[in-house]
């Protein structure tokens, strides 16, 4: 995969997705609506971890490490068969937490290896969670062909090395098995850097 043929979302379309997502929760929360909370938990949980969607269906209630001194989400079985734990924001956890205490309020097993999502027909598939980005991207006018749940790993990883520039943490929260594969968000940042050359030595 080139740099050129990567399709993500700027910070600001992430922000707008993110907020409208939230805005729903909140309104849902009121009324007890179920669907709208557990969207709000998948959106924040893609946007802030740059997952697949595999591994986010894949998710046991035991793979949230968020108790005392903790902060990350340990994942099973990423891309061929390997685990490994992703760093997360307090932010994210706090929503984990309250969404765990949600899911034991309204009767949702919530054991060690109980599935995360889960919904009235079961546990949420990989097509459930694609189709509620896809929806939330066809309501802001964000959404094209090819270009719908899997931009939102690569946004949170040009993000990430935009923030960091460090490859070997975005290689690390992405799983990626060779660094050669992340270097790829390297070549994506090129862009803002001419922006930020462009005003060097003014005067």
């Amino acid at each position: 995969m080139k740099a050129d043929t990567i399709k993500y979302f700027n910070a600001k379309q992430i922000a707008l997705l993110r907020r409208t997502a939230r805005d729903n929760f909140l309104l849902a929360q009121a009324k007890n609506q179920p669907t709208a909370i557990r969207e709000w938990a998948v959106v924040d949980l893609l946007t802030s971890t740059g997952m697949r969607v595999a591994e986010v269906v894949d998710l046991r209630c035991g793979d949230l490490k968020c108790g005392y001194g903790e902060c990350e989400i340990f994942v099973r079985n990423g891309k061929g068969g390997r685990s490994r734990s992703i760093q997360i924001q307090e932010t994210l956890k706090t929503h984990l937490r309250q969404f765990m205490v949600w899911k034991k309020e309204v009767g949702e097993c919530v054991g060690e290896d109980a599935c995360l999502f889960v919904g009235q027909r079961g546990p949420w598939s990989r097509q459930a969670v694609q189709q509620i980005v896809k929806k939330y991207l066809k309501q802001l006018g964000l959404y094209e062909p090819g270009k719908s749940v899997h931009a939102l790993r690569h946004s949170y990883a040009t993000e990430l090395y935009r923030n960091s520039q460090d490859l070997r943490a975005v290689q690390k929260q992405l799983g990626h098995a060779s660094i050669t594969t992340t270097t790829i968000y390297a070549d994506v940042t090129k862009e803002a850097i001419k922006e930020h050359l462009s005003g060097m030595w003014r005067s």
